[in-house]
């Protein structure tokens, strides 16, 4: 089936409501308790006891479970009630990877698209001097990370410099699942939890794992030293239910209370904009859990999505780091917060092949800045404070100003670029990229995927 690339290859879309199940949230401090002794568990057949459809964050609290249209009514008109929501489908926010062998997009003056080597990681060296360490060999958007100035004319060899390495922290990766015995994880990554019906255990699909690696791996990822866990909330196809990803989001809260961890959680993935995945968000961010997002790759305003829309979430769109521009699929508006390597990021492969994969999409993107919140939190940086100081330490202005010209689009999107921070320079820059956006790679990416 053709999709048309206005919609993106379907990426980010919400694509059907569960059969006949919804997510009830109820309102107010009660306890679940109080809400079972009340007419609300008359209706929703509940007993005191009964745990296995509730969902609580904080104070989100929920009820999962299948209705008729005459006990929607009823709920409906419930005081307790404070909205319903169709237990929708939700996807995560790439399209299919990419070999590295077949780096370069294919159009007519296609930027050229240098990326790492298969053979980076047993050629990649770290050095370490007056507190900084050098990866030499890094890939591009962990340069990127390090670099006030773009990187769009460079073809390397990169250096990634860093202080901290999420020593201490956690990060938690709601997505398809981690291969955690991949090498690059050095034993930091473990399975948390798993809500896909079917599935067993590990990543049938490559997002998670990609998405883990850029977070935490030690060739790929950011954070070099943070724990990394798995939760699955998507399945080899990419899909999952806003069920599964509040049982998620519910299980990495309850297990960093549990055992008083400093910790992360990066959601690469989103729907249709739902109030109820927003504020699942922003509760468990009020309970201590600071959360990153991608903002979508559906070139469309994240006005329209969740949870890039959550209010405490740092919410992320893709830089072509080949341009210094927006990537031309990443979403955008006033809601985003900052820009990351979104375009042909490479990380771990989930299964085993020495040849590595490039992925394009805000998925790449958002554990990039994760990845940053975990080194910001092992300094010590309150959970409060982390969403202002990744911004204060971004560029600003670093982002071709023709991508703002030739695009109306872009006129209340910020232009800011995410920074590590590792030398104290100006934090404004005058964007030394005049080029347009990619345009060959909009075209590629319609033709591969």
């Amino acid at each position: 089936m053709w999709i048309p690339i206005c919609q993106l290859l379907l990426i980010a879309q919400a694509v059907s409501a569960a059969s006949s199940s919804f997510i009830v949230q109820l309102q107010g401090d009660k306890s679940f308790d109080d809400y079972l002794q009340e007419s609300i568990a008359d209706l929703l057949g509940l007993k005191s006891d009964s745990t296995k459809n509730k969902i609580e964050i904080g104070s989100f609290k929920a009820f999962v479970s299948d209705f008729e249209d005459d006990l929607l009514s009823k709920l409906k008109a419930d005081p307790f009630v404070n909205d319903i929501f169709p237990n929708t489908d939700i996807t995560l926010f790439a399209p299919v990877p990419e070999t590295v062998e077949d780096a370069t997009p294919g159009s007519k003056n296609p930027v050229k698209r240098s990326v790492l080597s298969p053979n980076a990681q047993r050629d990649s060296t770290f050095a370490k001097r007056d507190g900084v360490t050098t990866q030499s060999n890094a890939p591009r958007h962990l340069a990127r990370l390090s670099s006030r100035e773009g990187i769009f004319n460079k073809d390397g060899p990169f250096e990634y410099k860093y202080r901290e390495t999420g020593k201490g922290v956690t990060a938690y990766v709601l997505d398809t699942g981690i291969a955690i015995d991949q090498d690059d994880f050095e034993g930091r990554a473990s399975h948390g939890a798993n809500f896909v019906n079917g599935e067993s255990d590990g990543d049938n699909n490559g997002h998670g794992t990609n998405v883990a690696g850029i977070v935490g791996s030690k060739t790929y990822g950011v954070a070099k030293d943070v724990q990394l866990v798995d939760i699955k909330v998507l399945g080899s196809n990419g899909q999952g239910s806003l069920e599964s990803i509040l049982k998620g989001i519910e299980w990495a809260n309850n297990d960093r209370k549990s055992k008083n961890l400093t910790a992360v959680a990066n959601l690469s993935l989103g729907s249709p904009k739902y109030e109820a995945l927003n504020q699942a968000v922003d509760a468990a961010y009020e309970d201590g859990l600071s959360v990153v997002v991608a903002v979508g790759n559906a070139d469309k305003d994240t006005e329209g999505f969740s949870p890039a829309t959550s209010k405490n979430a740092i919410a992320v769109g893709a830089l072509d780091d080949q341009t210094d521009t927006i990537a031309c699929f990443s979403n955008w508006g006033s809601r985003v917060d900052i820009f990351a390597s979104g375009a042909g990021v490479v990380s771990v492969s989930n299964n085993g092949n020495p040849n590595l994969n490039k992925w394009y999409g805000t998925s790449q993107a958002s554990p990039i800045v994760a990845g940053l919140a975990a080194t910001l939190l092992e300094k010590g940086v309150p959970k409060d404070q982390i969403k202002n100081e990744i911004i204060k330490m971004s560029t600003k202005d670093a982002i071709s100003k023709k991508t703002y010209d030739e695009n109306s689009n872009y006129k209340t999107t910020v232009n800011k670029v995410v920074y590590n921070g590792i030398e104290n320079t100006f934090d404004t820059i005058n964007a030394s990229s005049t080029l347009s956006q990619d345009q060959s790679l909009r075209k590629y990416i319609e033709e591969n995927y």
